[in-house]
């Protein structure tokens, strides 16, 4: 891409398209134009039928509070948020069942990129405006936008540095150990906190017509505990093909996570390939 073309993209995204780690604790002005908070977050509605998530509202800090403005009376830009109305500060804010907290629940988790088979870990999130709002597009997973997010923040729109179609990326299930904490709602429970817990759900469909080889390659990357939970979103003979791969000891290892009847599955699936 030459200068002239990168200006041009430039003046597209710069009313276009929003960098969600750009906007984190930027200002939020109220209808009179004085500040009334920060930006703790971007709310959006996980629905696993739709491709690109809706931007349901803004996560305002207030004080020592925090307020949810809805999408229809909030105006996002690249360094700061309006809001037509008073935010309303609680002591914690409480989304809805389905809501997802960008930053909070998706900035420095690991997702799976179908399209590439591999797993990626977002540095960074993309909205982009359409007609009646602003909807989730992609992250950015490259090198430097984890730089970036150490540096000064940007009055305008940082370039991806390597940049996925969120429509190719699913998040992992909450299993073993990432299952909801006491008190908490599912997904939507709290929020404002960049890097918590990925608690994102449904995607599994998808998960589960990955081939052995392409399991393989992707559970190479994973702790144990991740390797786990997507031996157990994989289709069995998928998984057992993916650990008929494996070390005898890190396979041992591996199959310990499980539970009894996963276990169970997949050794007799092994047994029946000719695995001791």
């Amino acid at each position: 891409m030459n200068s002239r073309e990168r200006l041009a993209a430039r003046r597209v995204i710069a009313g276009q398209v929003i960098s969600v780690a750009n906007l984190i604790h930027r200002r939020v002005l109220g209808a009179t134009g004085a500040p009334v908070g920060r930006v703790n977050d971007l709310v959006a509605l996980w629905d696993a039928s739709v491709e690109y998530p809706r931007v349901a509202g803004v996560l305002v800090g207030v004080g020592r509070g925090e307020a949810l403005v809805a999408a229809q009376d909030m105006t996002l830009e690249q360094a700061r948020v309006r809001v037509r109305t008073e935010p309303l500060m609680v002591t914690k804010a409480v989304r809805t069942a389905g809501a997802v907290a960008l930053a909070h629940d998706i900035l420095d988790h690991q997702l799976v990129d179908l399209a590439g088979v591999q797993v990626v870990r977002a540095a960074d999130i993309y909205v982009v405006r359409v007609p009646d709002g602003w909807e989730v597009a992609g992250v950015d997973v490259g090198p430097h936008a984890l730089l970036r997010r150490l540096l000064p923040k940007r009055r305008t729109c940082p370039m991806p540095d390597r940049a996925l179609d969120w429509a190719d990326l699913h998040a992992f299930l909450p299993r073993f150990t990432d299952a909801t904490k006491p008190g908490s709602d599912g997904p939507a429970a709290s929020a404002g906190v960049v890097g918590g817990s990925l608690q994102l759900g449904a995607p599994a469909t998808q998960l589960h017509k990955l081939r052995g080889r392409e399991v393989a390659a992707i559970i190479a990357d994973l702790d144990r505990r991740k390797q786990a939970q997507l031996t157990t979103l994989a289709a069995p003979s998928a998984a057992a093909e993916a650990l008929r791969q494996m070390e005898p000891a890190k396979r041992d290892a591996l199959l310990a996570e499980l539970s009894d009847d996963d276990r169970l599955r997949l050794l007799s699936l092994l047994r029946e390939g000719g695995d001791p």
